[in-house]
C-alpha cells in the first residue's frame, strides 16, 4: 500500500493538508497564538498521539475526551489508564472530559428523544434496508450519513477548547475570538481511514482547523494497536456499545460486546427494536427501515441464546433503566 498521503485524492483535491501547512497559513495570515488540541478517544489511534505527547513529541496545549453517554466501560477504563499514566510522566496538560452542549447524556438520550419525542435529527450510521413496491421483499438499502462522530466527540471538544480559551483571555463567551488566534486540533484518523476525512477546516468556528497526525506518518489502525499492545498499553478500539460498526471482526464486535458489557447489549436490543416501530409510524422523515447489525436482522435475532439469557437475569434491572429514562425525556422535553 502506498501510504504518502500526499499522493491521495483526498490531499490532492485540498479536502485536507498538512500540520505544517495549516501553520504556515495561519501565520502568513497574522495568527501568532496557536492552541493545539488532541480530540482523545479513549481507544486506540489518539492513544498513540497521547503516548508522543508525554513523551515530549508532539505539544498539546489540551487533551480533551468527548464522553458520548454510550462508550462501554472498558472504554472509560482506558481513559482512567491514561490519566493515571499522565501523572506517572508527570505531564501537567489540561486533560478534560466533556460531552454534548445540550443533549449532556449523549447518543442515548439523542434515541430517547428520537424514540420519544417529535425530534427528527437522526445521527447514527445505521444499517437499512427498503420494501421492493412490486414484490413486498425486503433489500439491502445502504447506511445512513455517520453524524454521530462529529455531533458527539468532534464538535463538543471544539466547543470546550473554545471555552476554555476564552476564559483564559477573560473574555465572555458571546465575545468574539480575537483574530490573532486559531487552534488546531488532532484528530486520531489513521491512514486506513483516510475517507473519514471531509474537511480540514472547522464549519462551526474559522480559527479552527483539523490535522491528521497518523495519516500524514502513514499508519494504519494495525499500526497504533501493535504499538500500544508491545508496550503493554491498553489496546481496545473506542466506539459506543451500540454502534453499527460493531461488525464481529476482530476489535470491534458485538461479542466484545455481549461478555463484556452485557446490559448494554440488552440496552442495544431495546433500541434497535424502537427504532424500527417508530420507522414503521411514518412520522419521522427516516423511510428506510434501520437495523443496527449489519446484516439487516433484528440484533436480538442474531444472537438468540445471549438475548434470552440476559433480558432474563437483567429483567428489573433494565425496567428500571427505562423507568429511569422515560421520567427524564417528559420532564426535559416536556413529553
Amino acid at each position: 500500500m502506498n501510504r504518502d498521503f500526499r499522493q491521495h485524492k483526498k490531499y490532492q483535491k485540498g479536502t485536507f493538508k498538512s500540520k505544517w501547512e495549516i501553520e504556515q497559513e495561519l501565520r502568513e495570515n497574522g495568527v501568532d497564538r496557536i492552541y493545539y488540541v488532541l480530540s482523545f478517544g479513549g481507544g486506540t489511534q489518539s492513544a498513540h498521539l497521547l503516548e508522543k505527547h508525554f513523551k515530549g513529541l508532539i505539544h498539546y496545549d489540551y487533551i480533551i475526551f468527548a464522553d458520548t453517554g454510550a462508550e462501554p466501560q472498558f472504554i472509560h477504563d482506558q481513559v482512567q489508564w491514561w490519566r493515571n499514566r499522565q501523572k506517572e510522566y508527570g505531564n501537567k496538560t489540561p486533560f478534560i472530559i466533556t460531552h454534548h452542549n445540550s443533549m449532556t447524556k449523549g447518543l442515548e438520550e439523542m434515541l430517547m428523544r428520537y424514540i420519544h419525542t417529535d425530534y427528527q435529527r437522526f445521527q447514527m450510521p445505521v444499517h437499512c434496508s427498503r420494501i421492493d413496491p412490486e414484490t413486498g421483499q425486503e433489500s439491502k438499502a445502504g447506511i445512513m450519513p455517520r453524524q454521530c462522530t462529529v455531533d458527539f466527540k468532534i464538535v463538543p471538544v471544539k466547543q470546550t477548547a473554545r471555552r476554555l480559551v476564552m476564559k483564559k483571555l477573560g473574555l465572555k463567551p458571546q465575545q468574539r475570538m480575537p483574530a490573532n488566534i486559531a487552534f488546531i486540533i488532532d484528530i486520531g484518523f489513521s491512514y486506513d481511514e483516510i475517507n473519514r476525512i471531509s474537511t480540514y477546516q472547522s464549519p462551526q468556528f474559522k480559527y479552527m482547523y483539523l490535522s491528521y497526525p497518523l495519516v500524514e506518518e502513514g499508519l494504519t489502525t494495525d499500526d497504533s494497536i501493535q504499538f500500544l499492545m508491545e508496550n503493554r498499553m491498553p489496546s481496545k478500539r473506542s466506539r459506543c456499545y451500540l454502534c453499527p460498526f460493531n461488525c464481529d471482526k476482530q476489535g470491534m464486535d458485538w461479542k466484545e460486546i455481549i461478555e463484556e458489557e452485557p446490559f448494554s447489549f440488552l440496552k442495544a436490543c431495546w433500541f434497535d427494536e424502537q427504532l424500527r416501530q417508530v420507522q414503521r409510524t411514518g412520522r419521522k422523515a427516516m423511510k428506510s427501515i434501520p437495523y443496527l447489525h449489519h446484516a439487516r436482522i433484528p440484533l436480538k435475532d442474531a444472537y438468540p441464546s445471549a438475548y434470552s439469557f440476559l433480558s432474563e437475569k437483567y429483567k428489573a434491572d433494565f425496567e428500571s433503566w427505562l423507568s429511569s429514562w422515560r421520567r427524564f425525556i417528559s420532564e426535559k422535553y416536556a413529553v
